[in-house]
């Protein structure tokens, strides 16, 4: 009799391979009361990701129907479609964050900064995206990586490389502020100088053994 091991049930039929999951199938002299496909049937597992997909393509094309048949503005489609991409990237990403939430942070800061100066560009660009949201979307950002570190020390290394990146992006901000793109500046410059210092901070306070960590991270 062949018999898989991970879904430990019999398979009677000439397969080498388990038709469920595909795993190699043994052969064993003694029978276990679990066959397939007679007795037994994997139940099919709720598609998350097909679900939010599916939920997507429904809200962008009943936006696109909304705007060809009732003369909606197309900025406003353009804009909930774009939106609407972002927010199931987001959704996606954020269903598979396991131990490291680095990169999803990092997505949704970025993310959602750029989407900001998108609607702001489309809407006649009046400079809110660039002096408000992505000032405020870097101190969310940075405050939520300093806590991270500071209550578990053992995902430095894990996390600075996003704190760095934070505060490459805060440089970037200065500079904007410096030659007058933002006009609004005072919400960006203390978002800036937030996410710099709090940077530098990390790497002062750190110990030798981070340092150290981060070295071989980096093999230098």
């Amino acid at each position: 009799m062949k018999y898989c091991s991970k879904c430990e049930m019999n398979v009677q039929n000439k397969l080498n391979h388990c038709p469920l999951c595909g795993q190699l199938l043994d052969l064993i002299e003694i029978e276990i009361d679990r066959d397939y496909p007679e007795r037994f049937a994997k139940k099919r597992r709720f598609s998350l990701k097909k679900f939010i997909i599916f939920l997507a393509i429904v809200v962008i094309s009943f936006s696109f129907v909304s705007g060809f048949f009732q003369e909606f503005q197309w900025t406003w489609v353009f804009i909930i479609t774009a939106a609407t991409i972002y927010a199931t990237i987001s959704a996606i990403l954020g269903s598979r964050v396991k131990r490291n939430i680095g990169p999803n942070l990092l997505m949704h800061v970025l993310g959602g900064s750029v989407l900001a100066i998108v609607v702001d560009y489309l809407l006649g660009y009046s400079g809110w995206s660039l002096a408000f949201i992505l000032p405020v979307a870097l101190v969310i950002g940075t405050t939520a990586i300093t806590l991270m570190i500071l209550f578990d020390t053992k995902r430095f290394t894990d996390l600075v490389i996003y704190q760095l990146i934070f505060g490459v992006i805060g440089i970037v901000l200065l500079v904007f502020i410096y030659f007058h793109i933002i006009e609004f500046r005072t919400v960006a410059l203390i978002g800036s100088y937030y996410t710099i210092i709090t940077c530098v901070g990390l790497f002062f306070f750190a110990d030798r053994q981070m340092i150290h960590e981060l070295k071989k991270k980096f093999h230098y």
